[in-house]
């Protein structure tokens, strides 16, 4: 439901154990899922509104596969906070779009708790990095506009009224 999806190998050589997981494979739950006839190939339909095509190595070759004595910590998945204060609106997007398309770049799972104004992050530890140096640059961005626009609503800005039209 999370969108990892996962392989196992079946059949008496297999095990309880998935032989691969894509943690983030889609943004929402996988819907459906259909192999090749060749078996190389598997589709994955999502309610995320998006099919994305999967390959695996053929029958014997590692290539494109980590190697096993890696730090499997760079792997693990942890979770993180960041502080949005009054910009969660910025965070989200029109429609969620800023955070979902955020989410696809760095790979990672995001979620507003606008009641504590923060973005809780879960990834390893490069993907949330790279999170925080993304939503830090929108959010000084975003800072950078209020106080330079003149007549601005903002921190500073001396606005006290309105008008109708």
């Amino acid at each position: 439901m999370d969108g990892t999806l996962l392989y196992w190998n079946i059949g008496p050589k297999g095990t309880e154990e998935p032989a691969a997981r894509v943690p983030f494979a889609h943004d929402m739950a996988i819907w459906d899922m259909k192999w090749h006839p060749a078996g190389h190939a598997l589709a994955t339909g999502s309610n995320d509104r998006q099919t994305k095509f999967w390959a695996r190595n053929r029958l014997g070759s590692t290539i494109g596969l980590d190697d096993e004595d890696e730090d499997e910590e760079a792997a693990e998945i942890h979770s993180a906070e960041m502080e949005l204060g009054n910009h969660v609106g910025i965070v989200i997007g029109r429609r969620g779009a800023t955070i979902i398309s955020m989410q696809r770049a760095t790979g990672t799972k995001m979620h507003v708790d606008q009641v504590r104004k923060v973005l809780q992050i879960e990834g390893t530890l490069k993907q949330i990095s790279s999170v925080k140096k993304r939503v830090g640059a929108l959010l000084e961005r975003v800072s950078n506009d209020n106080e330079q626009r003149p007549g601005g609503v903002g921190p500073g800005s001396s606005y006290t009224g309105f008008s109708m039209y």
